[in-house]
């Protein structure tokens, strides 16, 4: 059985339903192109681009770096925080500071593909939950070229806290995968993917308790540079987990 069969059917394993079909694609695009076939499938499946790299809608997953890379965008007008990232048309646009080139369901499909694993991941009970989410851990960056030139921060360091004068402190993200509610999606349908205050819709939440019960205090940071629809680069990568 090859080696990306073998995984991708060990995340089958655990992954959500909504999920399952497009996991499957990239089986599929596996095997065409060892066959000198076509790779290219339906919108939000899996097309391989070489050994190793594949292509989930908008998004470029690299399984040998367990790395993904998806374009976005700064939001314009947003005061308040709430989330770091919101799909494309998220509802959440308002109260998040980055909007992603891609929808919840494909963007869990690629962090499967990287090989993180829902069966690790404890999701938020509430919104504003004290207690800490778990899941596998992941470094997130961003990129963007502004007058001054290209710049790369750690994406903690958009978060800025009003009580403290200082930025997140910096660290792993977690992977929790979201979760079902009446058998729909939440992170589709809330619109969101990456999160801080420990809500169970986003599909990657912050588990660090510094912002829960700092409603109105974190906000973007101005001094970054990031300007309201500015183009960017997101790059979530993998890390060991310390088990």
């Amino acid at each position: 059985m090859p080696r990306l069969h073998r995984l991708i059917s060990r995340r089958i394993a655990v992954a959500s339903s909504v999920t399952l079909v497009v996991i499957l694609a990239a089986t599929t695009a596996d095997a065409q192109s060892r066959q000198g076939g076509p790779t290219r499938l339906p919108s939000g499946m899996v097309q391989k681009i070489r050994e190793g790299v594949y292509r989930v809608g908008q998004i470029e997953v690299d399984t040998t770096k367990k790395e993904l890379t998806v374009s976005g965008r700064a939001n314009e007008n947003v005061t308040t925080l709430e989330f770091v990232a919101n799909t494309s048309g998220g509802q959440k646009a308002y109260e998040s500071a980055i909007t992603i080139d891609t929808d919840a369901v494909t963007f869990n499909t690629a962090l499967l593909l990287m090989g993180l694993d829902p069966a690790h991941s404890r999701v938020p009970k509430m919104h504003f939950d004290p207690v800490a989410p778990k899941g596998d851990p992941v470094e997130i960056w961003i990129d963007w070229t502004g007058p001054a030139g290209p710049k790369r921060v750690r994406i903690e360091q958009l978060l800025y806290d009003e009580r403290t004068k200082t930025t997140m402190s910096e660290g792993p993200w977690v992977y929790t995968g979201s979760t079902l509610m009446d058998g729909r999606y939440m992170a589709d349908m809330d619109g969101v993917l990456i999160g801080f205050v420990h809500s169970p819709s986003p599909v990657i939440e912050n588990p660090r308790a510094g912002a829960v019960g700092a409603y109105g205090s974190i906000v973007m940071n101005q001094r970054l540079g990031l300007i309201g629809g500015m183009k960017v680069v997101i790059t979530v990568k993998a890390v060991t987990a310390k088990r």
